[in-house]
């Protein structure tokens, strides 16, 4: 059996570096007190990709340091991009693979997440990262 956690990112998490300068590896350390490992969808590579083309300013620098971050960290196959929403790919992943924590500030899929007992790490006032749940 696996001993350590899977960290799973949605796309909006990975921007947030770039949109509010927050070091989310950093703050993952600082706050998950378990061994873990970060892996990255499959299917928020390629949406970051269709972002990335439509994306201007800004906001096209954080899809770049997104992406750039990915780089970094395994990817995991959830599926096919487009053909279900990337919310109920990393739902279903969560809950059948055990020992995942998701970081996401989509509120839905938090709360469905919770619902189910899978941590969640999310945002909080725009600096902070935070855990909800038990990590056991």
């Amino acid at each position: 059996m696996r001993r350590e956690w899977l960290v799973v990112p949605d796309t909006n998490f990975l921007l947030i570096p770039g949109q509010f300068g927050v070091d989310i590896i950093g703050e993952l350390n600082r706050i998950l007190d378990v061994k873990f490992k970060i892996v990255i969808p499959n299917v928020v590579i390629q949406e970051l990709n269709v972002i990335e083309k439509k994306t201007r300013g800004k906001d096209l620098l954080a899809v770049r340091m997104a992406k750039k971050l990915t780089e970094r960290f395994e990817t995991v196959e959830l599926g096919r991009f487009g053909e279900r929403p990337i919310d109920d790919q990393i739902f279903d992943f969560a809950v059948k693979n055990g020992r995942v924590i998701v970081c996401t500030n989509d509120k839905g899929l938090k709360r469905r997440l919770r619902e189910k007992g899978v941590p969640v790490v999310y945002l909080r006032s725009k600096k902070i990262l935070e855990l909800e749940g038990m990590l056991e």
